[in-house]
């Protein structure tokens, strides 16, 4: 990349690109406090400096290493300014969220991802962020009530997400070429050029749609930056028209789901997101463990619902929202992104996925399968008995389902050639994916919140039930069940990594 200012060490840079960031956000709180400027209107301006300010790192440094190091200062000095309600300048909305953290990790992540394998990606995933975003903001809150929706959380507006579409098309287009010709990269075809900004365009607006207290400064950035990547090795490859027809398939699967109360519809839509990084990314080597896992663990859940009682006790029921989708299928798809972005070279990060699936499948066997079982379960760590559906509960019957889930998950993997007929390698994937269910069940029978209705007297993992809100009883309060889920498949992976490392 071309050196702008070839300033005399690299972290004078670094300190130059602090102060500036520093001095906008002083311009925010003087314009806000001095001249009675709207907290909103200053926030988006702090929103969009920040976020040409540091699209143009690259020309000022060459290693990577000080701007994570600025990405991570601010995250931490962001989230402290938002606890202590200081700088209102950048953090007073009419909502609580926290975009302001969320955009400095999503810059961290982009610089650990693209500065070296492609920094336009980076630039202009970073300008999507800074004009698109706002663009929505601006258009979305001078719309009436009637225009609104809320996909999960936040709400959102039809003409703020129809401009963050547009503005993100114009983004693409006109700033990829622009830099691609500065780094001297060959110049895209027009057609491809228009094709790559309209998927990415598509598939950054849903992640923008999709979020919760300002989580899509992340979704939306990484989507983007994401899409054009995915957009360009399909191209490169000759696989677009896989690609183009696994996007039509997502729609519809998700869509499909849906309608057949799989899924909410913040589900549909996160699973629409997981389906085409998941296959644009892993193809066939992670969609159909993936799709096993969703198929046979919805038909199980559909099942148990009708069999059983357990859903007293649990926060949710056969009908997964995005949170869920996610709590399962986010940290699978993280070991997904990573195996694309090492150009499938290390083998073990795909080993890594189908633990981490595994671990995923076995917990939510072991749940639907276990409450079959004509006893009560045992708390994995005092073994008294507890409630069906408890978690942390633990069965003969679970546990074996448990066991049956990563196998089904690993065995779908082998007989597709996806892996070798190694048993030492499907035995340890396998063991590492039971693992992770079983820390999963530690946690849930530990430090996961646990509360109890006030109006029934019942046990329970709800923060409402009977309609009145439960007392927290025991446990941490924001560690709910996905939470758990999430430590659980993360177990899964790290499991396999350790004995892959330890036993080569």
């Amino acid at each position: 990349m071309p050196i702008f200012f070839d300033l005399p060490n690299e972290w004078i840079a670094f300190l130059v690109f602090f102060s500036i960031i520093i001095f906008f956000i002083g311009i925010a709180e003087v314009a806000r406090s001095l001249l009675k400027l709207s907290p909103e209107l200053s926030r988006k301006f702090v929103h969009v400096m920040v976020g040409i300010l540091v699209s143009l790192a690259p020309f000022f440094l060459q290693s990577k290493i000080p701007v994570i190091l600025l990405g991570i200062i601010f995250t931490i000095l962001n989230y402290v300014a938002l606890r202590k309600d200081s700088l209102k300048g950048m953090h007073t909305t009419e909502r609580v969220s926290f975009g302001t953290v969320y955009f400095p990790i999503a810059f961290t992540l982009l610089v650990i991802m693209f500065w070296d394998r492609n920094i336009v990606l980076f630039i202009v995933a970073m300008l999507v962020l800074a004009f698109s975003d706002t663009a929505a903001t601006v258009v979305g809150e001078r719309i009436n009530s009637k225009h609104k929706f809320i996909l999960w959380h936040d709400k959102k507006s039809w003409p703020g997400s129809i401009a963050f579409f547009l503005m993100t098309l114009i983004v693409v287009m006109g700033a990829f070429p622009i830099y691609s010709n500065i780094i001297s990269n060959p110049p895209l075809p027009l057609h491809h050029l228009v094709t790559m900004a309209f998927f990415t365009a598509f598939v950054a607006t849903v992640g923008e749609a999709v979020s919760k207290r300002g989580s899509d400064n992340l979704t939306l950035t990484l989507t983007a930056a994401l899409g054009m990547d995915l957009y360009l090795s399909s191209m490169h490859s000759g696989t677009l028209p896989n690609m183009g027809g696994w996007l039509a398939a997502s729609m519809i699967l998700g869509y499909g789901a849906h309608k057949l109360k799989a899924l909410s519809v913040s589900g549909g839509f996160g699973a629409f997101l997981l389906g085409v990084f998941m296959f644009g990314m892993g193809s066939w080597h992670t969609m159909l463990p993936l799709i096993g896992f969703f198929v046979l663990s919805s038909l199980l859940s559909k099942i148990a619902d009708r069999q059983s009682k357990k859903d007293i006790i649990s926060s949710k029921g056969s009908q997964r929202d995005i949170v869920q989708v996610y709590a399962n299928g986010g940290i699978p798809l993280i070991f997904t992104i990573a195996w694309y972005l090492s150009n499938y070279s290390i083998d073990w990060l795909y080993w890594a996925f189908l633990a981490s699936l595994a671990s995923a499948t076995a917990d939510t066997w072991e749940t639907e399968i276990g409450s079959f079982s004509k006893s009560l379960p045992l708390n994995i760590l005092t073994w008294k008995r507890v409630p069906k559906g408890y978690s942390g509960g633990i069965s003969l019957l679970g546990t074996s389902g448990g066991v049956l889930g990563a196998a089904i998950i690993v065995s779908i993997a082998a007989l597709m050639g996806f892996i070798q007929w190694d048993m030492n390698l499907i035995v340890v994937i396998i063991i590492a994916g039971f693992l992770g269910s079983i820390i999963d069940s530690i946690l849930g029978a530990s430090i996961q919140a646990k509360f109890k209705c006030e109006v029934c007297g019942k046990a329970t993992e709800r923060v409402v039930h009977c309609h009145e809100e439960t007392a927290h009883v025991s446990g941490m309060l924001w560690l709910d069940n996905d939470w758990v889920n999430v430590a659980g498949s993360l177990s899964g992976g790290l499991f396999f990594i350790a004995a892959y490392i330890l036993f080569p």
